[in-house]
């Protein structure tokens, strides 16, 4: 009998950034007693913009594919 293993799942550019947007979150987290947190969360805030910005720019480029041209 033929052992069933079905394919891999490819993640998606934003599957990729929900994940790392989501990690991010964890880290801010595990981090709140830290005693350098103000520290971990100030460079933390920075990546987690830049990756918000590049979600919305890639929702923005994929609303102009779905959307037909008249």
């Amino acid at each position: 009998m033929e052992e069933f293993r079905p394919k891999p799942y490819k993640m998606t550019e934003m599957d990729r950034l929900f994940s790392a947007i989501h990690q991010l979150d964890n880290i801010v987290k595990l981090t709140e007693n830290n005693e350098y947190k103000q520290f971990i969360h100030s460079r933390l805030i920075s990546i987690k913009y830049e990756l918000l910005r590049q979600l919305t720019n890639l929702n923005d480029r994929n609303k102009k594919t779905e959307t037909p041209s008249e």
